[in-house]
């Protein structure tokens, strides 16, 4: 009777805990809202100057699109680069370039 006792406990404990997470225990009163009147809505609709909206979503897209191209790009430049690297001999002439600029630089002289 006690394991019986122990797992209704554990239950509703997590009963309580799940509907406290999800939020269930507050819950809008939806017949107290704000009714707004469905003419004032269409005048407020008609006061909107939607060449300015067009012109604002516009904008916005096109910097979502630089974005998304910048970031599909910089993800094939980096795939190719770790293909370039993945190569010891490519990676050790690469390193000795650099190595040898960076030489160039610490001395002030130009790299070649």
């Amino acid at each position: 009777m006690r394991d019986f006792e122990e797992a209704v406990k554990t239950a509703a404990e997590k009963s309580v805990l799940k509907l406290i997470a999800d939020g269930g225990w507050i819950q809008p009163n939806y017949a107290d809202r704000l009714k707004i009147p469905a003419e004032w809505i269409e005048r407020a609709w008609g006061l909107v100057d939607t060449a300015k909206v067009q012109a604002q979503l516009a904008d916005r897209i096109e910097k979502e699109l630089a974005d998304r191209i910048m970031n599909h790009l910089a993800a094939e430049m980096a795939t190719d680069v770790k293909k370039i690297l993945s190569h010891p001999e490519r990676r050790e002439a690469l390193r000795a370039v650099a190595r040898n600029h960076v030489d160039a630089i610490c001395k002030g002289e130009k790299p070649e």
